[in-house]
Formats: structure tokens, C-alpha cells, sequence
């Protein structure tokens, strides 16, 4: 065997054996994806048995309703038509805020960065602000707004907002300050600075919070409904509770629930075909 043809037995023993362990690999993973869903169906089954059967033990029925009782009382609010409307304007409300927090979020990040001197002066307030269990300005923003969607869509735009602009700025901090001064030598200033090295290099955390923020607009849409509200799935919940409709009010959680997981599930579709290299995962 000459020197040529040893060197290609070589390489293709070399490519059967990384082919063989890229196919082990494959395997394993696909085992593991299975073990875990095994194991999520599992731990469900075990919680809604647990629910069923062990919760009337501790607790009195009536407090606690059953899995049965709850998809029974689903079932009948998606028949009878109410339950859409109540989604309707929830999602409407958490919708529009969502929009509108990560805007200012972005626009307030951007401004804070152009103007160090303004990031430290706002600094300390936003931290302040930030500190204040939001549910102590619900009652507030519908003094001041009203009883109709305002007050509510302000709530969820504050509370990504709040996310957004402490990610985006977590992000930018995270630059390595070599590249912002080697790209300053190289003449960017402004608003050329932040569109070659700022959003690049905070686009990971910004893409992130864009993406588990949602639930964060819900939790405020639906705080504004527990004040005071005449629709809305915290309209549903807050008055079934006040009837003792135990099952109503577990109904409203699930749907709640699974709207956040579909929306989110449609976030991370639309991120990992436009931005496949984001994996980033935000604070807060």
C-alpha cells in the first residue's frame, strides 16, 4: 500500500468513526428527550391523581374542586361562549402593553446609554422603582385611568418594561469595553456606535427578555382585573372566587396558564427561525 492510499484508509477509518459516534450521540439525545417526556406525562399523572383523590383529605372539597370537576366546568364555559370573550380582552390588554413596554424598554435603554451621565442620575430611582410590588399600583392606575382598558394595558406594559430596560442594560454593561473604544478609534460615534457594537453585543439579553416577558404583561393585565374590571380572565377568577366557584376559579388558572405556554411557544418559533443564535436568558 503506498503513502497516498494508507493516508486515505486513514481518513475514511477516521470519518466512519466520527459518524459512528455523531450517530451514538444522536441516539442518546433522543433517549434523553423521550426519558424526560416520559417523565413530565408521569409527574402530571401523579399531581392531578394527587389533586383528585389526596387534596379532599386535608382540604374541604369545596376549597379545592377536583381535575374532574375543573375540566368539567371548561368544557361548559368554552359551550356556552363566555369563556372567549373573557380571553379576548385579557390577551388584548396583555398584548398592547407587551407591545408597548419592550418599545419604551428599548427606546429608555438606548437613551440611558447615549447619555452616561443621565444613566447615573437615573440610576438610583430606577432601582427604587423597580423595588415596589407593583400590586401597590394597581389600585393606583385605576384612580387615576379609569375602569376600562387603559389602566390595565399600563400595568402590563410597566411590568416589561421594568425587564426590558434592566436586561438591555445588563446587556450593554456586558460589552467588553475594548471593543466599544477600538470601534471609537475607528471613528464610530452615536448613533453608528450603537448600531455597529451596542445592539450587536446587547442583542442576546434583549432578544431574551423579549421573549419571557409576556407572562410578566399577563401578571399585569390580570392585576388590573382584580381591582376592577367587568371583563377578563381576572374578572373571572376574582368573581368566582367571591361565589366560592372553586372550579371556575381553577379553570380561569388553566386557561391562563396554557394561553402564557402558547404565546411563549410562539415566541421561541418566531425567534429560533429569525435569530437562531440567541440562547441568552434574561434577569429578573
Amino acid at each position: 500500500m503506498t503513502i497516498p492510499d494508507a493516508r486515505e484508509a486513514t481518513r475514511n477509518a477516521a470519518a466512519e468513526v466520527l459518524g459512528r459516534a455523531a450517530e451514538r450521540s444522536k441516539a442518546a439525545a433522543a433517549g434523553e428527550r423521550r426519558l424526560v417526556r416520559t417523565g413530565i406525562v408521569l409527574l402530571g399523572a401523579a399531581l392531578l391523581l394527587l389533586w383528585e383523590f389526596g387534596a379532599p383529605l386535608v382540604v374541604q372539597p369545596r376549597y379545592v374542586s377536583s381535575p374532574s370537576e375543573v375540566a368539567s366546568r371548561l368544557v361548559e364555559l368554552v359551550l356556552d361562549g363566555q369563556l372567549w370573550g373573557h380571553i379576548g380582552v385579557t390577551l388584548g390588554e396583555a398584548g398592547a402593553g407587551y407591545l408597548i413596554g419592550i418599545a419604551v424598554g428599548l427606546v429608555a435603554a438606548l437613551v440611558l446609554v447615549a447619555v452616561p451621565a443621565l444613566d447615573e442620575i437615573a440610576g438610583p430611582f430606577l432601582a427604587a422603582f423597580y423595588s415596589i410590588p407593583k400590586i401597590a399600583l394597581a389600585p393606583m392606575f385605576i384612580m387615576w385611568f379609569g375602569l376600562g382598558l387603559l389602566p390595565k394595558i399600563l400595568l402590563a406594559a410597566l411590568m416589561v418594561f421594568l425587564i426590558v430596560l434592566a436586561n438591555t442594560m445588563a446587556g450593554v454593561r456586558g460589552i467588553e469595553p475594548g471593543l466599544v473604544e477600538v470601534a471609537r478609534v475607528m471613528g464610530a460615534r452615536g448613533a453608528g456606535l450603537v448600531r455597529t457594537i451596542i445592539l450587536p453585543g446587547a442583542a442576546p439579553a434583549v432578544v431574551a427578555s423579549i421573549r419571557l416577558t409576556f407572562s410578566r404583561a399577563m401578571v399585569g393585565a390580570i392585576l388590573g382585573e382584580f381591582i376592577a374590571a367587568t371583563q377578563g380572565l381576572g374578572f373571572l377568577i376574582v368573581r368566582s372566587s367571591r361565589q366560592f366557584e372553586t372550579a371556575t376559579v381553577f379553570a380561569g388558572i388553566v386557561v391562563v396558564a396554557a394561553l402564557v405556554m402558547l404565546v411563549n411557544a410562539l415566541i421561541r418559533a418566531v425567534e429560533a427561525r429569525a435569530l437562531p443564535w440567541s440562547s441568552e436568558r434574561p434577569h429578573g
